[in-house]
């Protein structure tokens, strides 16, 4: 079994008054290693870093609130951003985590259900 970490960052606003914070996205997968590809899960980094980061183009320099109420989220803390990451990726990799940092001290990490 192996697990590949992922980490890109973006700067948005959050919460009830809409203060802003440079924020990393940390996305961990897992999967055993593929004899064919040489890649946990048979997946290519690069396709993931790819896609995370269209899903960072649509909410950097933005309001996470109005994005993720928007989407029936009841709060934009972190948890809520780690699991809109996870719902976007779950389908497509094996996904085991999504940990998202608003400072060097703070984080939510938010689990795949499998």
């Amino acid at each position: 079994m192996a697990e590949i970490g992922i980490i890109e960052t973006f700067k948005a606003r959050h919460g009830q008054d809409a203060h802003e914070h440079n924020f990393r996205v940390e996305v961990i997968l897992e999967g055993e290693v593929d004899s064919e590809s040489g890649y946990a899960g048979g997946i290519d980094h690069y396709d993931v870093i790819l896609d995370i980061k269209k899903i960072i183009s649509t909410i950097d320099n933005k309001n996470l609130k109005e994005i993720l109420n928007g989407l029936g989220f009841k709060s934009s803390g972190n948890e809520s951003i780690a699991t809109f990451f996870l719902n976007k990726l779950t389908n497509k990799y094996p996904v085991k985590c999504v940990k998202i940092w608003e400072t060097d001290e703070r984080y939510a990490t938010v689990y795949s259900k499998e």
